[in-house]
């Protein structure tokens, strides 16, 4: 019979068992084989005690150490969190909306929690709120780094100088060497995009993924210098950070990203980590673990286990292994772990003020050339352009990005120049470049009568696609504005303020930049001229037009364009499957139907 006991350092479980049950304790995450105490082990943590529950069940014997330590881990943290996952209003200030104060006492509890509210419902505000009760509560939050998608550094030092005045806040830009200086001066919380926290971080370790060593580092390799080193400390390791906000977390769920690796390094013994999207799994429920891991690792220490013991698999027709969903003899356990980890208000149970949103989709025909060279490209993988350049093709992700870009205008093939450090030579080299004849832009601008002088936001998946239309806009006189990857943050909020002021009646963003972390209310419409293929970026896209702040209109409108008879069908379709694996997830439709019929919340 498994017996476990608090280790006397505190630090870990053991669990004494019988030779025959080695397999069963090995899938408890963090199981390792004690061999001085001739015991096994695993990280104390609410997910060991509910796992091992799961795997022995009334077998286990549960020694006065662990019962201790279980029965105050729940009294303090669990069970509230629980309370306060589903509910409506708390103590709080009247800055924030019912349920957002309920959202803030939920992340203080729970010290380390995924906030999944709904696009637009001012999880900003919770987190920044959550950090002002924690120091209430005597409790130090300080000093904070905040990680967010970079057009929205500004929007965070605004919210937090509102919700906070005399914070001393410092949002980190600039050229490396100046990053640095500002990482060097004193402040409350250091605001800082996604990209530049691997330029400032060590690397945490993933797998069996190596990582680059200079000399110093016990390296062997002399032409790896300290800037290359993956191991050395950095700017972000040497501050003690006592909070850590993952804005638009969903960003790191690749855990053999340099990205990820330095989330979870830069965060060091971070005591309150919040992380903040409204689409925590972009496909299925391997993306979560990163997040899980960083928030917690001693209750997820492993992804390998964590996929064995809570993923339903499928095998596609290479024989590979694919995550479709949660196993149900283990779905009910993994929501034991999860939940009081994650709460999830959706904006239809609590913004219903908000207008409702209306979905249409306007189907194109391609222009005649367009069709040519898309069938071409379909049939033969090869595609014979009016230039007299030939567009060809080997790859089959190559293909269906050709057949998508011609779905949407026309293209041509485009010579320049680029610079070879390797010969110190100039090399030629071509590139596809979309152009005139574009069905989508052509029907954008002759259905404008429809939208009368309704705002309208233009989202694509192209840059390409956004700067032809923004040629013809300009060309016809359209006052308008850009949100793209070409911009700096500056130019991309001037743009932004110019729009939610009224000063321009459009905006077109790429999914990519314009995607996440934006106010683009003013918008009563969004139109998609091409929908990228991560449902992330759809559904971010979207919920910039629908949040906090579009209650000025009656309703939202979010009109598709689609070419006929194009793999853009299947794009559509992909997105729609997506969605379900998302709702599994977070049950919505669940607490939605809960609320309507019994009202338990």
């Amino acid at each position: 019979m498994p017996v476990a006991e608090l280790a006397p350092t505190g630090d870990k479980i053991f669990i004494e068992t019988l030779f025959r049950e080695k397999d069963q304790v090995r899938k408890i995450p963090g199981a390792s084989w004690n061999a001085k105490q001739s015991v096994w082990q695993v990280p104390v943590s609410w997910a060991s005690c509910v796992v091992m529950r799961g795997v022995f069940g009334e077998q286990l014997t549960v020694g006065p150490g662990l019962n201790t330590w279980a029965t105050n881990e729940y009294a303090t943290r669990v069970g509230p969190a629980l309370a306060l996952r589903e509910a409506l209003d708390a103590p709080g200030s009247d800055k924030l909306y019912s349920y957002q104060r309920a959202g803030a006492e939920f992340l203080r509890i729970a010290e380390r929690a995924l906030l999944c509210d709904g696009l637009g419902a001012g999880k900003t505000r919770q987190s920044v709120m959550a950090m002002m009760r924690i120091f209430q509560e005597k409790t130090n939050p300080f000093p904070a780094l905040v990680i967010c998608p970079n057009s929205t550094k500004t929007g965070w030092r605004r919210e937090i100088q509102e919700v906070w005045p005399g914070l001393e806040v410092v949002v980190v830009k600039g050229s490396a060497a100046k990053r640095r200086e500002q990482l060097s001066t004193p402040a409350h919380v250091y605001i800082m995009n996604w990209e530049a926290v691997r330029s400032h971080s060590r690397l945490a370790p993933y797998g069996n993924i190596a990582l680059k060593r200079c000399k110093e580092c016990g390296g062997e390799d002399e032409r790896i210098t300290w800037k290359q080193c993956q191991v050395h400390l950095r700017e972000l390791n040497q501050i003690e950070f006592n909070t850590v906000i993952g804005d638009e977390v969903h960003r790191a769920k690749d855990p053999s990203t340099a990205q990820t690796r330095a989330l979870w390094a830069a965060t060091g013994d971070a005591r309150f980590r919040i992380g903040m999207t409204g689409t925590p799994i972009a496909d299925t429920i391997d993306d979560l673990w990163p997040i899980l891991h960083w928030l917690a690792p001693e209750e997820h220490p492993s992804k390998t286990k964590y996929i064995d013991r809570y993923a339903e698999l499928s095998f596609n027709a290479f024989g590979q292994p694919t995550v479709i969903g949660l196993k149900p003899e283990t779905r009910d356990e993994f929501f034991k772990i999860v939940d009081p980890r994650l709460r999830r208000m959706p904006k239809d149970l609590v913004l219903r003020h908000l207008p409702p949103v209306v979905h249409e989709r306007r189907d194109v025909e391609m222009a005649p050339k367009q069709k040519k060279a898309y069938e071409q490209m379909r049939d033969q993988m090869i595609a014979e352009l009016d230039d007299g350049n030939i567009l060809t093709t080997t790859s089959p992700l190559t293909r269906i990005t050709r057949l998508l870009q011609f779905a949407s205008s026309y293209a041509e093939i485009e010579t320049y120049t680029q610079w070879n450090p390797k010969t110190n030579e100039h090399d030629i080299r071509t590139r596809v470049r979309l152009t005139d004849p574009s069905n989508k832009i052509d029907a954008f601008l002759d259905d404008l009568p429809d939208y009368g002088d309704d705002s309208i936001v233009v989202f694509s998946q192209s840059r390409q696609l956004v700067e032809l239309l923004s040629s013809r806009m300009d060309k016809l006189g359209l006052d308008h504005g850009l949100v793209t990857g070409a911009q700096n943050e500056e130019e991309r909020q001037e743009h932004i303020d110019a729009f939610q002021g009224g000063k321009n009646r459009f905006i077109l963003c790429t999914t990519g930049a314009g995607g996440v972390g934006l106010t683009l209310t003013a918008g009563r419409i969004g139109v998609f001229l091409s929908r990228p293929w991560s449902s992330i970026e759809s559904v971010q896209a979207e919920g910039r037009v629908h949040r906090i702040g579009s209650e000025r209109h009656d309703s939202v409108s979010i009109v598709d364009y689609v070419s006929n008879d194009t793999v853009e069908e299947t794009v559509h379709a992909v997105l729609r499957s997506k969605a379900e694996r998302l709702e599994e997830i977070l049950r919505d439709q669940d607490l939605l139907r809960r609320m309507l019929t019994t009202g338990e919340i």
